[in-house]
């Protein structure tokens, strides 16, 4: 297995402590398989997601994150097949949505993935979410052990606060936790205001910034007199018009900065995480174009003078 390179010029970032180095932006593959969330099979299909993943790769691209309950295990199925041919190029990171709790859950569950994914060992394995009903540190022994066992390569967290983040680390003896995928991006900014970006780049751990694009609320795609989107989307409070007429102003503004580089208003919002060099992020992508349009945010730049502009115009909106 090599480090996931796929040979080309692109930035490559930690992850965390692993000694494995990704690509600043990700494929995250949330919608894949989905039908009822987000449309798989009537507005994409197979075919739009076998494009995405070759942009993907053709822009430097070399990982891809999904989960257990992605589909119904549908997301990790369909990776597998495309990784036939691709597994040296492309790590891999799926999660374990911890509900069950049996000492051999997190097992059963790995074995389950890996064997949709096609792959004898998973890259990177994360705990979805922490269960207040089993403690993290039996949690993450069995994390633990499977590293051990040769079925994971490294374990990481998701939607970890920072104590649960601390405990997570402290429960582990052997190995460490390289990574906690959290939801962060412009207008969610709760891991900064927690302290949890700081805790993680003191501590050695990666944060994966999931939703990056809040959903495409900080695209040129939703704004107040357009389409909304489909699925379960259109009922969320974020696709409300108030809020949305609330966030016009920051993507005017993203706009503006990207317009001055021939850039993307998306591509600004994902560039504006990747300031931190400590952070990857994992937009979600249904179709080559918009894989190849989010792979190119590494290499957009947020001038220093636009972080002002940018903070007033989120105004009240965070």
């Amino acid at each position: 297995m090599s480090d996931g390179s796929t040979g080309t010029a692109a930035e490559r970032r930690p992850l965390g402590r692993s000694g494995l180095r990704l690509s600043p932006v990700g494929l995250g593959t949330w919608a894949w398989g989905s039908r009822y969330l987000w449309g798989y099979g009537s507005s994409y299909d197979r075919g739009d997601l076998e494009a995405a993943w070759r942009a993907s790769i053709d822009a430097g691209v070399n990982w891809v994150d999904t989960a257990e309950v992605y589909g119904s295990g549908e997301s990790e199925r369909i990776i597998g097949g495309l990784l036939r041919g691709t597994r040296e190029e492309v790590l891999v990171a799926t999660k374990f949505f911890p509900l069950r709790l049996t000492p051999w859950a997190a097992r059963r569950a790995a074995e389950r993935s890996a064997r949709r994914l096609g792959v004898g060992a998973v890259d990177l394995y994360q705990v979805h979410w922490p269960n207040p009903m089993h403690p993290i540190g039996a949690t993450m022994r069995a994390m633990e052990r499977l590293v051990r066992e040769g079925k994971v390569r490294h374990v990481g967290v998701s939607n970890f606060g920072p104590a649960r983040l601390r405990a997570a680390m402290e429960a582990m003896s052997r190995e460490e936790v390289v990574s906690d995928q959290v939801h962060y991006n412009l207008l969610q900014r709760k891991p900064e205001r927690t302290g949890l970006v700081e805790l993680a780049r003191r501590e050695g751990v990666a944060i994966i910034a999931y939703s990056p694009l809040a959903q495409g609320v900080l695209t040129d795609k939703y704004g107040p007199g357009m389409p909304r989107p489909g699925g379960m989307r259109r009922f969320e409070r974020k696709f409300a018009r108030g809020r949305l007429e609330c966030v016009r102003p920051l993507v005017q503004e993203l706009r503006a900065i990207g317009q001055a580089q021939g850039r993307t208003t998306s591509q600004v919002a994902l560039a504006w995480l990747l300031k931190d060099p400590n952070v990857l992020t994992i937009p979600g992508a249904k179709n080559g174009e918009q894989a190849a349009l989010n792979a190119l945010a590494a290499r957009t730049a947020v001038p220093e003078e636009a972080l002002g502009r940018i903070e007033r115009a989120l105004g009240e909106c965070q």
